[in-house]
């Protein structure tokens, strides 16, 4: 199984392209991988092939939504990961659509990408330095202090 520090799945090509520039430009040492195929991604997931400490996903994807992915990677990698979903939606209208009814409790964290992709970036900067930071010490990570940042 490939274990990554970040995975990044969003259909949008150009996104994923954005965060390989910034992830290749701040932090070359991160092990990371992007997927704009969600079903492909949910596939990896599924048969174990893939894990990462923080995973970014964006909600709304053609084929397999990020909220059916971050049921699957909690089914199949348990509560320890960091689960971050972006959307342009508001939480209301996010209520609204029945493939995403019950399932948000599975996103540690739900940012509305129209608020700014830097930040969605500098949180993750936050996780993946504090997660590596407590593996060397061998404690466990305190999402819920990196979550209110």
């Amino acid at each position: 199984m490939l274990t990554f520090d970040v995975v990044f799945i969003d259909d949008e090509v150009s996104l994923t392209e954005i965060f390989q520039h910034y992830v290749l430009a701040k932090h070359s040492d991160w092990r990371f991988t992007t997927f704009s195929n969600a079903s492909l991604a949910y596939d990896e997931i599924v048969n174990q092939r893939l894990s990462a400490k923080v995973w970014i996903l964006d909600l709304m994807m053609p084929g397999r939504n990020g909220a059916e992915i971050a049921e699957m990677v909690r089914k199949k990698g348990g509560e320890d990961q960091v689960v971050l979903a972006y959307t342009a939606l508001d939480r209301q209208q996010i209520q609204e659509v029945e493939s995403y009814r019950g399932k948000l409790e599975h996103f540690n964290k739900l940012i509305n990408k129209k608020e700014d992709i830097v930040s969605v970036l500098s949180l993750v900067d936050v996780w993946v330095q504090q997660s590596r930071a407590a593996m060397k010490e061998g404690i466990g990570l305190n999402r819920d202090l990196l979550l209110s940042q």
